[in-house]
C-alpha cells in the first residue's frame, strides 16, 4: 500500500498554506494498492482535543487503482490545527499517515504507530497583516539564514525552513520575512541582497521559490512580470561547487562579481540536476567557498537599444588643430573644417564611432563636467572668427532661429536670462549672491529691461549658431558611417543656470545654497574622500514632476548625440551626500532613482542608447539596475583584475571596451609606470593587440593611444584643477591617422 498528502501543494490542501478563521480548507489523501479501505481525519488542537472527520471517496477517472479521501476543515478558532490521517483496511486493521520527522509540512509517510502530524496554522482578521506577526516571521527567517551561513544547518535544512515559513505564516508575513537587511550577522551576504532588492523591483515583489543544489549551496529564485532572478549561496568553508541553474530568459547577467556565465545546451550535461531535471538549457555557475552569485535572466536589450559593434576613437573637439584662441593663446579646435576633416579619416579607416567629452559650457579651469549649463553648447566650439559678431547680427534664416527658439525655449530663456543677468552683475559672482529680485528666474525682469533683453537676445543667438553648426556636423558625420558618442555629466554647478531656474529639484536651504554636496567616500585613490561640491538632486520632488527636467536633459542629449555615455551612474542606484560644511568622510550613501526613472525615459523615448559609466568602486546593487536597464557598461584595461593585461585580457560581458579614458594615464604612460623594465611602446602595443582582438563588440581608443603619446599628451587628472582639458593634437600627427587606424582595424575578430 502506498499513500500520499503533500500539505504544500493545492492538489491536497486548498487553500495552500496558512488559513484566515472563518474559512474551510480542503484536504486530500491518496491510497494505492487498498481496495475496500476508508480514512479518517484526526485533528488536535491545544486546549480543545482531539477530534475525528470521516472523509468520503472521490471518482478518479484517470487511475481505477487510486483511492482518492477528501475532508472540508473550518476551523472555529485562530491557533495551530495538527492533523493526520487514519486508515482502515477492510480486516480492520489501522495505519497512519503523518509528516516526516523532523518536519511540519510537505509530503508525508505511513506509519504503524504514531507519526508526527501536520501543521496548519490559522489566523483571525486582525493578525493577518499586523506588524507584530511580519517581525516574528522575519526573526525565524534571519535566525534560519545565519544558521545556514554559519554551518550550523544544511541547505536542506534551511530550504525546509522556508518552506515552513511560507506554509505557516500569511503572505504578508512571509513577505516580510524575506527581507534579509536586517540580518546583521549573517554578513555581507545580506547586505548584498538587500543592495539588489532596492535596484531590481523583482525582488521585492516576485514570487519566490528556493532549492537546495546540495548540502552547501542554496539557489533562491525570484519570478515576475517575465523576469527572473536567483541568488545562489554557497555556505561551506572547506568546498568549492560548480551548480547548473535552468534558464529562465535568453541572457544571464551575474550581478555579483559581473563576470560572463558559461550557457550550456542539456545535451552537453552528462548528469541533470535532480531539482531541474528537464531543461533544455543551463547556466553554468562556479561558487568558490563561501561565495555566492546572483544571476538576472531577461531578454537581450530591455530599456537599452542595441549599439552596433565597431570600433570608435575618444578625442574631444578641443583637441583637434584649428582656428581660433583658446584660454592659453593656443589653436583650440572648433566644429569646423579641422572636425570634418577628422571624420573623413574616421570614415576612411571603417571606424564607427567619435566619442567627444561633453559639449556644454566649461568652467573657469577649462572643464566640461562642471559648467554653468547642462543644455546649452560651449561658444568657444563655435566656428568663427568673432563669435561676439553673432550675437550682435541679426540669424541669416530668422525661420530657422524661431524654430530653434520655440523648440528649445524650455533651457534657452531661462539660459539667456542667466546670461544676461551674469553678464550685467559681474560672471565673478555666484548667483546666491545677486540682488533679492534677480535669485530666481522671472521672465518679465528680462523683457522689462532694455539692456537685459538685447543681451539675452545675444547669447540666444550664440546658442543658435552652435546648434546650426553642431547639427551640420553631426549630419556629416552620420552621412559617413559615423555615430558620435557624446558624454553627460550626473551633476550640475551650483552657480548655474539649472540651479537658479530649477532649485525645486536640487537640495538647497532658502538662500540657494545646498544642503548637502556630491562626492565619493575614501577608497584606494583618495584617502580622505573626494568633495566635489554640485548640488544634488531632491529625487523625491523630481519624482513627483514625473522626472520632467530630467527628462528635458536627457531628451537634449539623445537630439545632440547618437548614443549618450551617463557619467557617474553609480549615482542613479545611490548618491554620497557630503553635509555642507563637512569633510568627505562625513558623507553617506542614500537612494537615487533607480529603475523606476529609466522606465520613464525609455516610455519618453523609446529604447534608449545610453553607455553606462561603471567604474570604480560597482556594488552589485549598481550591477543590478544595469542588468535590468539592458544598458553596456564599460570596461577600461588599465583596471584590469590583477593588474596585469599583459598576462591575458577578457572583457566582461555586455562591456564596451577602452584603452583609456580622459580621465586616465595614456596607455604609453601607464605601460610606462606599470612595467617599468619592458619598453613602453612596444607594451602599451601589445595591450592595444588585445584589447581590439578581444570579443568586446565595441572598443574604444583615445586619439591619444592611438598617436602613441606619453602622460604629455593626458587630457586630465582627476583631484587637480590646474593644467587640465588642454592637450591638443599636431596637425602633423593627424595626417597619418587614417592609415594608422586601418591597422588598428585590421585586429578587430
Amino acid at each position: 500500500m502506498r499513500a500520499l498528502h503533500d500539505s504544500r501543494s493545492a492538489e491536497y490542501r486548498a487553500p495552500y498554506g496558512a488559513l484566515t478563521l472563518g474559512n474551510a480548507v480542503e484536504l486530500a489523501l491518496d491510497v494505492w494498492d487498498a481496495p475496500g479501505a476508508s480514512a479518517t481525519l484526526r485533528t488536535w488542537v491545544e486546549g480543545v482535543g482531539e477530534a475525528r472527520y470521516p472523509m468520503a471517496v472521490a471518482e478518479h477517472a484517470n487511475d481505477d487503482a487510486r483511492l482518492r479521501f477528501q475532508a472540508t476543515l473550518e476551523p472555529e478558532a485562530a491557533g495551530a490545527v495538527w492533523y493526520q490521517f487514519v486508515i482502515t483496511l477492510p480486516d480492520g486493521r489501522e495505519t497512519r499517515y503523518g509528516a516526516q520527522d523532523g518536519r511540519l509540512g510537505g509530503a508525508g509517510r505511513l506509519c504503524d504507530w504514531e507519526p508526527p502530524s501536520f501543521k496548519l496554522s490559522v489566523y483571525d482578521a486582525e493578525s493577518l497583516g499586523s506588524e507584530a506577526l511580519g517581525r516574528e516571521a522575519n526573526r525565524h527567517f534571519r535566525e534560519a539564514l545565519a544558521a545556514y551561513l554559519r554551518g550550523e544547518a544544511s541547505a536542506p535544512a534551511f530550504a525546509e525552513a522556508l518552506d515552513e515559513l511560507r506554509e505557516n505564516y500569511p503572505a504578508q508575513a512571509f513577505g516580510r520575512a524575506l527581507d534579509a537587511s536586517g540580518a546583521a550577522d549573517c554578513g555581507p551576504i545580506a547586505q548584498i541582497a538587500a543592495s539588489i532588492r532596492e535596484a531590481l523591483p523583482l525582488f521585492r515583489h516576485g514570487e519566490p521559490s528556493w532549492f537546495a543544489a546540495n548540502d552547501n549551496v542554496l539557489g533562491f529564485w525570484r519570478h515576475g512580470n517575465g523576469e527572473s532572478a536567483c541568488i545562489l549561496v554557497n555556505a561551506s568553508p572547506f568546498d568549492e561547487h560548480d551548480v547548473l541553474v535552468p534558464m529562465r530568459g535568453a541572457s544571464a547577467s551575474e550581478l555579483i562579481a559581473g563576470y560572463d556565465v558559461p550557457i550550456v545546451p542539456a545535451p552537453e550535461i552528462r548528469q541533470r540536476p535532480p531539482y531541474a531535471p528537464a531543461e533544455e538549457r543551463y547556466a553554468r555557475v562556479h561558487l568558490p567557498r563561501q561565495g555566492s552569485a546572483v544571476l538576472y535572466f531577461h531578454e537581450e536589450d530591455l530599456l537599452g537599444k542595441r549599439l552596433d559593434g565597431g570600433m570608435g576613437v575618444l578625442a574631444h573637439i578641443t583637441s583637434l588643430p584649428a582656428n581660433g584662441p583658446n584660454r592659453g593663446g593656443e589653436r583650440a579646435g572648433t566644429l569646423g573644417a579641422q572636425a570634418r576633416a577628422f571624420v573623413d579619416q574616421l570614415a576612411e579607416a571603417g571606424v564607427r564611432y567619435w566619442q567627444v567629452l561633453p559639449v556644454n559650457p566649461t568652467d573657469a579651469f577649462g572643464s566640461p563636467y562642471a559648467g554653468i549649463s547642462a543644455f546649452a553648447g560651449n561658444p568657444p566650439l563655435i566656428d568663427a572668427e568673432d563669435v561676439s559678431a553673432i550675437a550682435t547680427r541679426e540669424p541669416r534664416d530668422a525661420a530657422a532661429y524661431q524654430s530653434f527658439r520655440e523648440r528649445e525655449a524650455s533651457w534657452l530663456e531661462p539660459y539667456a536670462a542667466f546670461m544676461a543677468l551674469r553678464q550685467k552683475l559681474g560672471p565673478e559672482k555666484p548667483w546666491q549672491t545677486w540682488p533679492r529680485e534677480y535669485r530666481a528666474y522671472d521672465p518679465t525682469i528680462i523683457h522689462e529691461d532694455d539692456g537685459l533683453a538685447a543681451s539675452a537676445e545675444e547669447w540666444r543667438r550664440i546658442q543658435f549658431a552652435f546648434d546650426e553648426q553642431w547639427r551640420e556636423l553631426r549630419s556629416y558625420a552620420n552621412g559617413r558611417g559615423v555615430q558620435i558618442i557624446g558624454d553627460m555629466p550626473i551633476y550640475v554647478s551650483g552657480d548655474s543656470a539649472d540651479t537658479w531656474a530649477n532649485p525645486g529639484i536640487f537640495q538647497l536651504n532658502e538662500n540657494g545654497e545646498p544642503d548637502a554636496v556630491a562626492g565619493c567616500p575614501p577608497d584606494a585613490f583618495a584617502a580622505e574622500g573626494q568633495k566635489w561640491g554640485n548640488p544634488l538632486y531632491d529625487w523625491d520632488a523630481l519624482r513627483e514632476s514625473g522626472y520632467d527636467w530630467w527628462l528635458r536633459r536627457l531628451g537634449r542629449a539623445l537630439d545632440l548625440y547618437d548614443v549618450v555615455r551617463l557619467d557617474h551612474f553609480i549615482g542613479f542606484e545611490r548618491y554620497y551626500a557630503i553635509p555642507a560644511g563637512e569633510k568627505a568622510t562625513e558623507g553617506s550613501y542614500r537612494p537615487g532613482p533607480g529603475l523606476h526613472f529609466f522606465e520613464a525615459a525609455h516610455g519618453a523615448f523609446g529604447p534608449l542608447p545610453i553607455i553606462a559609466e561603471d567604474l570604480g568602486l560597482i556594488t552589485p546593487g549598481v550591477r543590478a539596475l544595469i542588468a535590468a536597464c539592458g544598458f553596456p557598461g564599460m570596461d577600461v584595461v588599465q583596471f584590469v583584475d590583477g593588474g596585469d593585461p599583459l598576462a591575458g585580457y577578457q572583457p566582461r560581458p555586455n562591456k564596451i571596451v577602452y584603452t583609456g579614458t580622459h580621465d586616465n594615464q595614456t596607455l604609453i604612460g601607464y605601460a610606462a609606470a606599470r612595467y617599468p623594465g619592458l619598453d613602453a611602446s612596444e607594451a602599451s602595443a601589445e595591450i592595444m593587440c588585445k584589447v581590439l582582438a578581444s570579443n568586446a563588440r565595441i572598443c574604444i581608443v583615445p586619439l591619444q593611444d592611438v598617436l602613441g603619446l606619453d602622460d604629455e599628451a593626458r587630457m586630465n587628472t582627476p583631484g587637480t584643477a590646474e593644467g587640465n582639458w588642454r592637450w591638443q593634437a599636431d596637425a602633423a600627427n593627424l595626417e597619418g591617422l587614417a592609415a594608422r587606424l586601418r591597422q588598428l582595424m585590421a585586429l578587430r575578430p
